[in-house]
């Protein structure tokens, strides 16, 4: 024996085509409109929470969808520069120490710091 769920009817759902998400809603709608027709208050209330539930996230994907094609069509603007470029003169000489450089990279050493400026090595 096959047993058939009523379905309602929407005529405006488009032949071999997935329903949109305001088709869904207006389906949703209209099983909602229908609850007065189950005799069982149990089963009543359990069937308007599930469709309430299912309304409300349609609703926030409706509204989700909004919002991202909102942000798809901002067009950004271009600007000259947004770093503060740091003038040469603010730049003071490097002191190089007199000697082999560091013992670990043999790289030179700078007279004001206490590290290597290559490895981080202290000699």
């Amino acid at each position: 024996m096959m047993v058939r769920t009523q379905i309602h009817p929407f005529h405006s759902i488009r032949q071999g085509m997935a329903p949109t998400i305001d088709e869904f809603r207006r389906y949703l709608q209209a099983r909602r409109n229908d609850l007065d027709a189950i005799a069982d208050p149990d089963e009543r209330e359990r069937v308007r929470v599930r469709i309430d539930a299912a309304l409300q996230e349609a609703l926030d994907f409706s509204a989700a969808v909004e919002i991202r094609e909102e942000l798809k069509s901002r067009v950004f603007e271009e600007v000259d520069s947004s770093a503060r470029l740091i003038e040469a003169a603010e730049s003071r000489p490097i002191e190089r120490v007199d000697g082999d450089g560091c013992s670990k990279c043999d790289a030179p050493l700078e007279a004001d710091i206490e590290f290597c400026p290559a490895c981080g090595h202290r000699p």
